[in-house]
């Protein structure tokens, strides 16, 4: 069955209501950036080593005491919907099934130069920037890579707001709005067979620090 890749609008990319991020423990967080604070969570939870499918840091330079990168995979998990709520369950095994999608989902975060050498596993993000001169009002450059290759037509949001789609080079603009930990995410849904789902959506985070 031939698979048909398309765009996402920002209601897609915002599907699942979330952020996740990487904080400077090294700890991954899901649930709302807005919402945390240096001394609390809120209503964010750490993300267990049990949900993650893989947590790669990459040490690229002779002096890093830490990670360059991380890049952290979780595993892929289907989300149905019914007349009762959301079940994390495929479609045929769920009563009164609605709608379904598998979710394939990672986080970055870059905290070096040397950190932005692709770590070539499934969707990702890069940039083509140098991480200690960048403030805000910047632009950065963007780029949307699959497997370590330049991947096309993938949607990119910053701050939860959709900016543009990737170009043949993966390449997209975006201008630094804020200073402090940035959020951007690239996302894309192929349609699958509707047994187990009826699409499968690809999304990935990119964090680094941007300095006053």
């Amino acid at each position: 069955m031939k698979q048909i890749i398309l765009p996402l609008l920002i209601t897609t990319l915002t599907l699942q209501a979330h952020d996740i991020w990487i904080d400077d423990a090294q700890k991954i967080i899901y649930g709302h950036i807005k919402e945390s604070s240096e001394d609390s969570h809120a209503k964010n939870r750490v993300i267990e080593k049990s949900e993650l499918l893989s947590f790669t840091c990459q040490k690229l330079s002779s002096h890093a005491k830490n990670c360059d990168s991380i890049f952290v995979e979780l595993k892929p998990a289907y989300y149905t919907k019914t007349p009762y709520g959301t079940k994390n369950t495929p479609k045929n095994e769920t009563a009164m099934a609605l709608s379904s999608h598998l979710s394939h989902e990672s986080v970055k975060r870059i905290d070096t130069q040397e950190g932005l050498k692709p770590h070539k596993k499934g969707l990702e993000l890069t940039l083509e920037n140098s991480l200690d001169s960048l403030r805000m009002g910047d632009k950065l450059r963007v780029v949307v890579l699959e497997e370590g290759n330049p991947k096309a037509g993938v949607t990119v949001a910053y701050d939860d707001k959709s900016i543009g789609i990737s170009d043949e080079n993966g390449h997209v603009n975006i201008k630094i709005r804020h200073a402090g930990l940035q959020m951007i995410r690239a996302s894309y849904t192929q349609k699958s067979d509707g047994v187990k789902c009826d699409e499968i959506i690809y999304s990935t985070t990119l964090n680094i620090t941007v300095h006053e």
